[in-house]
């Protein structure tokens, strides 16, 4: 299985070169620009937080488009790039996906679930995702995410670290209705889960815990 683990901010220069706030910064504000100019709420696509994270980080690339996991291959590392945001920094972001199943519409995962077959569960959706992380680089996992009370940017950087988990089954559990918590993050950290409506997993980060690990970058407003 793997384990997503908060990188110190003492380690970001080391992956993403000393510069790279400055730089993200810039490259953000630029795409703003527009917008603010005509007094209009800035829309962000996902391309944005990608080309941005690429164009930062000396010799990476933008490879996001396809069935990747990752984003962007930089040369320590490969980036899984998330744009979230939250009310405020003490409290749970929205949620970005980790890996979508969309391939078949007839396998009974609505069925499966609501059996509680959790086996199959894991093998339709948590074994293809682990998979594909395998075969990437030093897989990390940047978030950005916006403050949307201040208008300001931060980031982060989980490094993806594979690992073995007998207990997975046993650990998955039913939140609500429509979801599965999968431990693939320590529960202060935040939450990974899989859930049915839109056949993903997810992730969704607690910024009250994660703010030691954050950078603020720049502001938007």
């Amino acid at each position: 299985m793997i384990k997503y683990e908060p990188v110190p901010i003492s380690q970001h220069d080391e992956l993403l070169g000393p510069d790279f706030s400055a730089r993200f910064a810039d490259q953000m504000r630029a795409y703003y620009k527009p917008y603010l100019n005509n007094g209009r709420d800035v829309i962000l696509a996902k391309e944005a937080w990608e080309y941005a994270v690429a164009d930062s980080i000396d010799g990476a690339s933008w490879v996001g488009a396809g069935k990747n996991v990752i984003d962007v291959s930089a040369p320590n590392l490969d980036i899984d790039v998330k744009g979230i945001s939250c009310s405020k920094m003490t409290g749970l972001t929205t949620e970005a996906s980790i890996l979508q199943n969309i391939k078949e519409k007839n396998d009974h995962a609505v069925g499966l679930f609501k059996q509680g077959d959790f086996s199959s569960l894991k093998e339709m959706f948590i074994e293809p995702f682990v998979e594909k992380t395998q075969k990437n680089k030093n897989l990390h996992v940047l978030a950005c995410v916006r403050d949307k009370t201040l208008k300001q940017v931060w980031y982060c950087l989980l490094k993806v670290v594979q690992c073995k988990n007998p207990n997975l089954l046993a650990e998955m559990k039913f939140r609500g209705t429509r979801s599965i918590d999968v431990p693939f993050i320590d529960e202060t950290l935040g939450r990974t889960y899989l859930f049915i409506p839109k056949r993903r997993l997810e992730i969704r980060l607690n910024m009250a815990a994660m703010s030691k690990y954050s950078v603020l970058s720049h502001s938007y407003a």
